[in-house]
């Protein structure tokens, strides 16, 4: 619990002590409300105007027009920010994935005490893997959309509606600590093991990942800092094995 919330604390810390970080961090984010205002205009815009066209050829009555059209357009605003804001982060994070690598691999360096390299090498050795960055991070959203879609099912089923939201915490997790995972060539094997030795503090850190990540303009910027928060709550729990493993052979 306690690596939980001091996690929090040195996330913020290192914004403070790699400018870098800071800056990297905001590319995520302005990738997102490119593309958030984009797709946004697109959807609600030529769907209300498809829509209101329907209506009009429907409903010759102009009091009646109006009221369907402003309703058309209310359930289509609901439905953008409802159903579409899940995958559109999901896509979001497929971009921006070199750029999270950067920034994990520079709060690692951070976090142990190490110079980070200078950013000219960040980015050239970041897109220098940019192909397999991409294709991991493609293959990492599949997977977290079909579980996710497996969670949705569960989650209608009374009984099973907690534990369909403990495996969205997992997934949550799971999408954020895989760029600390791969930068340390972990096997499958390996990353099943780090999720059940850091079962209780990846759970609720993902749990509060869930709810920021589902919040419409708080999960583009929830994005950038997640991937420092695990990165951090990864090394906390890597350096505590090590210190334990010091102990017993000492």
């Amino acid at each position: 619990m306690k690596d939980v919330i001091t996690s929090f604390r040195d996330t913020l810390k290192l914004y403070s002590q790699d400018k870098w970080i800071l800056v990297i961090s905001f590319i995520p984010v302005i990738i997102g409300i490119v593309l958030f205002a984009y797709f946004g205009s697109w959807f609600i815009s030529d769907l209300n105007a498809w829509g209101e066209g329907l209506i009009k050829e429907k409903f010759e009555s102009s009091g009646t027009q109006g009221f369907l059209i402003s309703l058309l357009l209310g359930i289509i605003t609901i439905a953008f920010f409802f159903i579409v804001n899940w995958t559109f982060v999901l896509v979001v994070s497929i971009i921006a994935s070199p750029f999270n690598d950067i920034i994990s691999s520079r709060a690692e360096k951070a976090m142990r005490g190490e110079e980070p390299l200078g950013i000219g090498q960040s980015f050239s050795k970041s897109f220098g893997k940019v192909f397999f960055t991409v294709f991991n991070e493609i293959k990492k959203v599949s997977m977290i959309i079909f579980m996710s879609i497996i969670a949705l099912i569960m989650g209608f089923i009374g009984i099973l509606a907690p534990l369909a939201y403990v495996l969205s915490a997992f997934l949550m997790a799971i999408g954020f600590l895989d760029y600390s995972w791969s930068r340390h060539d972990l096997s499958f094997r390996d990353c099943i093991a780090d999720v059940k030795k850091g079962f209780f503090s990846y759970g609720l850190g993902g749990a509060l990942f869930v709810i920021l990540m589902g919040i419409p303009f708080v999960n583009l910027v929830s994005l950038p800092f997640g991937v420092l928060y695990f990165t951090v709550l990864f090394l906390k729990k890597v350096e505590k094995e090590q210190s334990q493993g010091e102990l017993v052979n000492g």
